[in-house]
């Protein structure tokens, strides 16, 4: 995932360069890859005229490219105001979030006055045959990720995967030891383990991942997996992996998951998988790159939105700066239930 700041007027140009060179890079069309330029130029824009400044976030996927804005400036304090066409604060014409959501899809913002706003809008390519290897539609409205290298680095040490089928989602995390392109490696080895062993349980997943990275300097992992019929997670992980369940339901209790000390390759004295039971919320795995005191119910409103804003909310509030950063939000309800 790409990373560009916004905090002066050059920065826009870079930001509509960088976001259509991703699209170009993952195959789409001329008029796909403008579409895709216009939205970030617009995104980056807003992030100067309202947002005081702020991020873009770049995510090429296949078919479809994901844009992020994240500012920490005044915020919004009608939202369903600000989308008219002719409605603007900056004494422009009004038609910018208005002509975004024309354009993505989904197109989705949350925003807390005093607090800042967060943007999702993702184009897709409808000239570029589906990547049979991305996720399907259904699987990305209920599913988001926000992986971010460290600030300096083109190698992303942390790295994410999922498998899902009838019974159940397995969600993977992984933080290569370190950063740059080592623990790249040593991260995407453990990803394409994953992909060979995702129907083992969590606990035999991490084992597997164990033998497979010896040669590497080794890695944290952690692997989820919701049980749709039984209402819960089973979550194995060694180092500093954190899985936490934040149910909808008001007051009801967070659960945050147990992680055996050590080092995936290297040192993984004990591998365990626990058990926790789980409704109707969100399941957040995210590296140490994250830090562990976000609590969602400061954030009104949140819960309800696309699991890819609410990892960039996490990821723009509580990003530590020196670290790859990954955040992996999943609906725990069955995609069916959670599109009704």
């Amino acid at each position: 995932m790409l990373e560009v700041l916004v905090r002066e007027q050059s920065q826009i140009a870079e930001a509509r360069r960088r976001a259509s060179s991703a699209a170009t890079a993952s195959g789409f069309g001329e008029t796909a890859a403008g579409r895709v330029a216009l939205v970030a130029t617009e995104l980056a824009t807003n992030l100067l005229k309202h947002g005081q400044g702020g991020r873009l976030l770049v995510d090429a996927a296949g078919s479809h490219v994901s844009l992020l804005a994240l500012d920490t400036g005044e915020g919004i304090a009608d939202i369903g105001r600000s989308l008219a066409d002719g409605y603007s604060t900056a004494g422009t014409a009004g038609n910018g979030l208005g002509a975004l959501r024309r354009l993505a899809d989904p197109f989705e913002l949350v925003s807390w006055p005093g607090r800042g706003t967060a943007v999702l809008a993702r184009v897709a390519d409808s000239e570029t045959p589906p990547d049979p290897q991305a996720a399907p539609p259904a699987l990305r409205d209920t599913l988001g990720a926000v992986v971010v290298p460290r600030p300096g680095e083109t190698a992303c040490g942390d790295a994410w995967s999922c498998h899902e089928d009838a019974q159940s989602r397995t969600v993977f995390v992984v933080d290569g030891l370190g950063h740059g392109m080592d623990a790249a490696r040593a991260a995407n080895e453990a990803v394409a383990q994953f992909q060979r062993s995702r129907h083992q349980p969590p606990e035999e997943i991490v084992q597997g991942v164990h033998g497979a990275i010896r040669h590497t300097r080794g890695a944290a992992v952690g692997v989820s997996r919701i049980h749709w019929a039984s209402g819960t997670v089973s979550f194995a992980g060694v180092g500093n992996i954190a899985s936490t369940f934040v149910p909808r339901a008001p007051g009801a209790a967070v659960r945050r998951m147990v992680s055996h000390n050590g080092i995936v390759g290297h040192n993984a004295r004990k591998i365990q998988a626990f058990d926790y039971p789980c409704g109707d919320g969100l399941l957040v795995l995210h590296s140490d790159g994250i830090a562990t005191s976000w609590n969602l119910a400061t954030y009104p409103g949140l819960m309800q939105a696309h699991p890819m804003l609410v990892a960039a909310v996490l990821y723009r509030d509580f990003g530590r700066g020196r670290d790859d950063a990954t955040v992996v939000v999943a609906d725990t309800r069955a995609p069916a239930q959670a599109r009704a």
